[in-house]
């Protein structure tokens, strides 16, 4: 997914409750990862959820995983949308 239109800050996507596709609640993002690429930020994951909490709580481990950005639907001023 492509974000575009008005800019904003990657801060404005922790708290946001995610739901998938049919409505079902997912849980709330925690951490965003991303990458530089040839100058620009690429998002790599959503950390959602209570298991993304005690990730960031811990710190950061190798083997958490969380939404892929790729899953990302819809980018909203009150959710995130992801599709499986």
């Amino acid at each position: 997914m492509e974000l575009s239109g008005d800019p904003w800050a990657i801060s404005e996507l922790i708290g946001k409750p995610v739901r998938d596709h049919a409505g079902h609640e997912l849980g709330r993002v925690f951490e965003v990862r991303a990458h530089w690429e040839r100058g620009a930020i690429v998002f790599d994951e959503l950390m959602v959820g209570r298991r993304a909490l005690w990730q960031r709580l811990r710190g950061p481990a190798e083997d958490a995983h969380g939404l892929p950005w790729a899953s990302v639907v819809d980018v909203g001023r009150e959710r995130i949308v992801v599709h499986p």
